[in-house]
Formats: C-alpha cells, sequence, structure tokens
C-alpha cells in the first residue's frame, strides 16, 4: 500500500517541482529582457506589476504542492528508504520563496514607490529599468534554488527506483 502512495509523491513532486523551475527560469531568463524593450516606462512598470502578480499566483501553489508531495512521500517512506534527499527537496522551494519574499520584495516596493512619488506618466524610465534589473539579478537566486532543488529530486528518483 505504502510503495505506490510514495511512488506516486515523489512523481507528483519532481513534476510539480520541473514546473516551478521552469516558470521561474522563463521569468528569469525571457520575461524581464522582454518588458525592457517595450516603448514606455509606464507601459514596462503596468506589464512588471502584472507578471509580478501572475508570477506570484503561479508559484506559490506549485511550491506547496512540491513541498507537501515529498514530505508525504518521506513520512509514508519505509525507515530504510527515508533518504535526506526527499527532506531537502522539500524544504528548497520553501527557502527559496523565502528569499524572493525577503530580497525581491523591496526591490518591487521600491518600484510601486517610485510609481506613487512620479504619477504613472512621470515615471523615470532609466530608474525604473535599473529596478526591473535589480528584481531580474535577485530572481536568479530563486531560480537556483528551485534548480538544485529539482536536480536533486531527478537524482534522488532515479536512484531509489521509483
Amino acid at each position: 500500500m505504502c510503495r505506490p502512495v510514495v511512488a506516486a509523491t515523489k512523481f507528483i513532486g519532481v513534476g510539480s517541482l520541473g514546473l516551478l523551475t521552469g516558470v521561474s527560469f522563463g521569468a528569469s531568463f525571457a520575461t524581464i529582457k522582454s518588458l525592457l524593450t517595450l516603448p514606455s516606462a509606464p507601459a514596462a512598470h503596468r506589464s512588471f506589476t502584472h507578471l509580478t502578480t501572475t508570477l506570484s499566483t503561479l508559484t506559490t501553489p506549485l511550491t506547496y504542492l512540491t513541498t507537501v508531495s515529498f514530505l508525504t512521500a518521506y513520512l509514508f517512506s519505509p525507515s530504510y528508504k527515508r533518504h535526506p534527499y526527499l527532506l531537502i527537496t522539500a524544504m528548497l522551494p520553501v527557502l527559496s520563496s523565502g528569499y524572493a519574499s525577503i530580497v525581491l520584495s523591496p526591490k518591487t516596493n521600491r518600484m510601486e514607490k517610485l510609481i506613487e512619488d512620479n504619477g504613472e506618466k512621470g515615471v523615470n524610465g532609466e530608474e525604473l529599468r535599473d529596478g526591473m534589473l535589480d528584481w531580474e539579478r535577485a530572481y536568479w537566486g530563486v531560480v537556483a534554488g528551485r534548480g538544485l532543488g529539482f536536480l536533486m529530486a531527478v537524482v534522488g528518483i532515479w536512484g531509489d527506483g521509483a
């Protein structure tokens, strides 16, 4: 009974962590660069705000699903198969989300304050560009944490033979 549950939860965990890593990588690698090519600062700001909101909406459930899946696999595994990679892989998405909220929130808030102070039409494009590039550089830390977790999950599930 436990073996199918463990295999299914590991598979769900790896799949959701792969999606989470892919979404994060796409946002960091391609999306910001596309936003920087928009013709006006207000349009870039609106798009960036939409990006961060959508990114949060997509990544939060995937983070929870990944963490719960790997923790469930750990709890239902027989004692001789309770490998610590399940715990580490479960915690890396949570830690990277914590990093995102601690490091990225001030950068996002700084850009929001810029808009409040200047109004949407008076946005300084260079300041907005610098803020978006800072956000992109900081987001690579999130991508690295999630990517490391995904790599560990793939190697771990392959090693388990699940």
